[in-house]
């Protein structure tokens, strides 16, 4: 890797409960269930022999999880970092799609990720927290691998600003619970190394 780029290994935390009940968590404190834990662990041995300088969560209960063996496997301290965090949601927390399938904002956010409502934070807001985190790492940490674990929503959209993706259309990028992405970021652009990789469980990988 060229000294003058960064290396993202890209997390999304593990499976929950509620993710597999297809509830909208937001920023509630949510932790893994079993499966969630084996992918958490499965993250950490795919990556021991990597080089890692870092490892930066989301402050939420289930990315802290997450990122614990990881950070044990290298002998690191998770440093919790707000800009990682969940979407914020009002309304729809805790529920699921069916139970607000009737809420017009939902049917308006979903056929555009940048309408604006009080429902849940804006997308544009969650870019450009995650896009600033990232410009700050490229400026402090060159040459450096940090891991960055946090949720599906805020990594799609720091995907979708490297790979010069429409935010309209970010969801096209696929981002699983317990899936690894790497990212190279650098002076001359950014490069996707790996999207959606789920270590330890490569039969699910096609799933």
């Amino acid at each position: 890797m060229p000294s003058s780029s960064l290396r993202l290994l890209l997390l999304r935390h593990g499976l929950t409960d509620w993710n597999e009940t297809g509830r909208l968590l937001g920023r509630i404190e949510v932790g893994l269930n079993q499966r969630g834990i084996a992918q958490a662990e499965a993250a950490a041995e795919a990556l021991r022999d990597w080089p890692l300088h870092a490892v930066l969560s989301s402050p939420q209960r289930r990315t802290q999880e997450t990122a614990a063996p990881l950070a044990a496997s290298h002998g690191l301290t998770i440093q919790t970092e707000p800009a990682l965090d969940e979407v914020w949601l009002g309304r729809w927390q805790g529920k699921t799609l069916d139970e607000i399938s009737e809420d017009p904002d939902l049917h308006r956010y979903i056929n555009d990720p940048t309408y604006v409502c009080d429902a849940i934070e804006p997308t544009t807001q969650v870019q450009e927290r995650v896009v600033a985190l990232v410009e700050r790492l490229r400026a402090e940490a060159t040459g450096q691998t940090v891991a960055l674990v946090s949720h599906g929503d805020p990594l799609r959209a720091l995907l979708a600003h490297h790979l010069s993706i429409d935010l309209h259309l970010f969801r096209c990028l696929t981002v699983s619970p317990g899936s690894l992405s790497v990212l190279r970021v650098g002076s001359r652009g950014s490069r996707l190394m790996t999207l959606n990789w789920k270590p330890g469980l490569l039969k699910e990988v096609l799933s």
